[in-house]
């Protein structure tokens, strides 16, 4: 899923976010995007930010893309509202994680006590974020990589599929921009004495 995105959205900018028992994610981009690599305990080898994933150092709308991998459970995580400040309008998220059903999540993931996701709760908050699940992939049964990744509507399938990947666009409310025209100002004679009282004036505490 994630190799045809990067492929036909081409992000300047990617935001990617992991827990810290999770192994890393590769992926090779097209364009050389700048690409921030945080863990949930911690930098990640070679970062070059060092911050909490609950208060990202980016302005507003920064990222083209973010990938969350291994981090999500039921969508009520601290951080989530960090990552849909940071993410841009019109850009994308991707979402990976065991399946809260699956066998894997049930039997092995005791040790490693990562999030499972909770499809139908996830896949809520990204619509309440005006965020369109344009695709979701089930894969794997039991810990084996088998069945192949199968793309499906969010909670059917492959109800005991062991990992999950969401994708979803952000659907902008921006849809066109006309450009504003003004009429000539008309000077005013009482224009610089007005100023001229407002800078004067004291505050009063």
């Amino acid at each position: 899923m994630l190799q045809p995105l990067l492929a036909r959205r081409r992000p300047e900018r990617i935001l990617f976010l992991k827990h810290a028992s999770a192994g890393d994610l590769h992926f090779e981009t097209v364009n050389s995007p700048q690409l921030i690599r945080l863990s949930s305990e911690g930098p990640s080898a070679g970062a070059v930010v060092h911050c909490r994933i609950d208060a990202l150092p980016f302005e507003e709308a920064a990222f083209d893309l973010v990938i969350l991998h291994h981090l999500v459970s039921d969508g009520h995580e601290n951080f989530l509202s960090e990552v849909f400040r940071v993410m841009a309008a019109g850009g994308d998220i991707v979402i990976s994680g065991l399946n809260s059903t699956g066998l894997r999540n049930r039997i092995v993931n005791r040790k490693q006590r990562m999030p499972a996701l909770k499809l139908d709760r996830v896949c809520h908050l990204l619509k309440s974020q005006s965020i369109n699940v344009e695709l979701c992939l089930l894969m794997g049964l039991g810990g084996f990589s088998r069945p192949a990744p199968r793309a499906t509507w969010h909670g059917l399938g492959f109800p005991f599929a062991d990992r999950v990947v969401l994708h979803g666009h952000h659907q902008s409310n921006i849809k066109s921009t006309n450009i504003l025209r003004f009429k000539r100002v008309q000077p005013a004679g009482l224009a610089s004495a007005a100023l001229d009282g407002c800078s004067k004036r004291e505050a009063v505490s």
